[in-house]
């Protein structure tokens, strides 16, 4: 029988709830001293780091990057003692459009309502060594700005892309400044990671839709593109004049310089 357990985003009966008001930061900062300690470099991608950099969404899991070469050993790590008295493996709920995330390692707290993948740096599109990772607040490790911004702009990750933009409030000059917007995105990353997503599904009608796109695109003109488009993303409801993006007003500061405990 499988040693990986079922567990849903709602949470076991009885759980309890996770450190700063649910958000399970201290946790996760507990499981990167962990990894730290083994010689694992790693860093939170995903969903919590465009929280990190100011983004209003919601997030299910956390998503921590290790080098590729590592997330073997980082799994075997947290399923061997002591730390299988505290972390219990889990399946992921169903795979996800563009996604390998139901392929990676996926972990839930005993007797907490929290959960986190661990995510390899291949499939981030980054070199995950601390050179390249800046603190939160709260200790966490996060991609620099920069690093992050370029590989989802690699990746052509449109819509996370538009995130960062909104939540940091960056600009065309941000991006030529700080990015190699030369060429095009990367299409042998796209065409590996579609061969890894074909194996990993049954072949069915549908299943080609869960792979990313391989055409090629200018790298400037998806910067560019999605800077100029910001205002067309700001809510009806909120006034163009307090708010210069979706998640930013007029006269807010950089995201990361504020008290947050979710991060």
């Amino acid at each position: 029988m499988s040693d990986i357990k079922y567990s849903t985003i709602l949470g076991a009966p009885g759980d309890a709830k996770a450190s700063c008001k649910g958000h399970g930061t201290l946790e996760i900062l507990e499981i990167i001293q962990i990894l730290e300690s083994a010689g694992i470099p790693c860093c939170i991608v995903g969903i919590s780091a465009l929280k990190y950099f100011g983004a209003w969404i919601m997030r299910n899991d956390w998503e921590i990057c290790v080098p590729t070469e590592s997330l073997d050993r980082a799994s075997a790590l947290l399923k061997g003692a002591p730390y299988d008295d505290i972390y219990e493996p889990c399946q992921h709920e169903r795979p996800h459009i563009y996604s390998l995330l139901h392929t990676f390692p996926r972990f839930k707290l005993k007797g907490v309502d929290l959960w986190f993948d661990l995510i390899p740096s291949e499939d981030a599109h980054l070199a995950c060594e601390p050179a390249n990772f800046e603190r939160s607040k709260m200790g966490l490790p996060y991609p620099k700005l920069e690093i992050f911004a370029q590989s989802l702009v690699d990746t052509n990750s449109a819509v996370r892309i538009a995130d960062l933009v909104d939540g940091m409030g960056l600009t065309e000059e941000w991006g030529s400044q700080n990015l190699d917007l030369s060429g095009t995105n990367d299409i042998v990353w796209a065409q590996q990671k579609n061969k890894r997503i074909s194996k990993s599904v049954p072949e069915t009608t549908n299943s080609l839709m869960l792979q990313v796109s391989e055409a090629p695109f200018s790298k400037k003109e998806i910067w560019d593109d999605i800077v100029r488009s910001r205002d067309q993303r700001i809510d009806l409801a909120c006034s163009k004049e307090v708010y210069v993006t979706r998640f930013r007003s007029r006269d807010s500061g950089d995201p990361r310089l504020l008290e947050r405990n979710f991060v």
